[in-house]
């Protein structure tokens, strides 16, 4: 990073007192959410250290979860049918005709999900993914109902721009998520990426006209809360240039980079030491398979 992107760099990252938050130039009263190191002091500053729970969309996930040492709980949420009407269940697509029908995917409503955690007492963080707009209303509506309940934080995530060679998968619609999420959730910390699916280009990576979108559409919702940006590990790998100006850019921003399971060790573990040299501590999330993250801890 050159000397010019870096002070850039410090600049929007600096850490602003409670009680304001930083609107590109203007500072504003107001709660501020905090960054999901803030919340986790055992953290000690670094996005490594924060502990994932991912795709908990069953309950016998939820209930191992909830006993687990995780501390961000991540579940995806769907459009399902229960009873004579579809209500957002958890579940990633595609999902099974009938809710409840076995597999562990959709035998959760997102009601019953959120009331699980709001029971246990416990300083849990909350990731829900919305993986359609039709859900993102509805699901909205419930999580009012918990908000005030939930003791960790409350990160709300969608893909909101299509990513690279992913024409067949619609993205969210990112006036509706985005303009449910700032008025409704001021306190929560926003997550916006792009859509991928199997057999992305992975020589292409994120271009840097869809980092520079990505960076617009922040700045068009003048996004006061803390923003992420999950990054599919094979593909951040070939962008960290574009993606340091994209933090760079955004004040109170990070990455949370992802990996599927089952994806080889041998790709993986380089592409992880590239992004952990790249960026401090703090800004970057490891959101990946339990193994893959226990063959990277060593090497850190």
């Amino acid at each position: 990073m050159s000397a010019t992107h870096y002070e850039d760099y410090k600049a929007a990252h600096r850490v602003h007192c409670p009680g304001t938050t930083n609107t590109g130039g203007r500072t504003t009263s107001g709660p501020v959410a905090p960054s999901l190191v803030d919340y986790f002091p055992q953290a000690a500053g670094d996005g490594l250290k924060v502990v994932w729970e991912h795709a908990v969309n069953s309950r016998q996930r939820l209930a191992m979860a909830l006993r687990g040492p995780g501390m961000v709980i991540e579940g995806d949420v769907s459009m399902g049918a229960s009873g004579r009407y579809p209500v957002p269940v958890m579940a990633h697509p595609p999902i099974a005709a009938a809710f409840g029908g076995g597999g562990g995917n959709g035998d959760l409503t997102l009601d019953e999900w959120l009331h699980e955690l709001a029971l246990c007492g416990m300083a849990k963080g909350v990731k829900l993914d919305f993986k359609s707009t039709e859900v993102v209303e509805p699901a909205c509506r419930i999580l009012a109902r918990y908000i005030d309940k939930l003791q960790g934080p409350v990160v709300l995530n969608a893909d909101v721009l299509p990513g690279p060679d992913c024409a067949a998968v619609p993205p969210v619609d990112a006036w509706t998520f985005l303009t449910l999420c700032r008025t409704r959730f001021p306190r929560s910390i926003i997550s916006l990426g792009w859509t991928t699916q199997e057999g992305s280009c992975l020589k292409m990576g994120y271009t840097r006209e869809m980092v520079e979108s990505m960076g617009a559409l922040v700045r068009e919702y003048n996004l006061g809360q803390p923003v992420s940006f999950p990054v599919w590990l094979p593909l951040a790998r070939r962008s960290l240039g574009d993606l340091q100006r994209l933090l760079a850019q955004v004040p109170r921003s990070s990455l949370t980079v992802f990996a599927r399971r089952g994806e080889p060790w041998a790709a993986a573990l380089p592409d992880l030491a590239a992004l952990r040299s790249s960026f401090s501590p703090s800004l970057v999330y490891y959101d990946l398979p339990h193994d893959l993250l226990q063959a990277f801890l060593p090497l850190c």
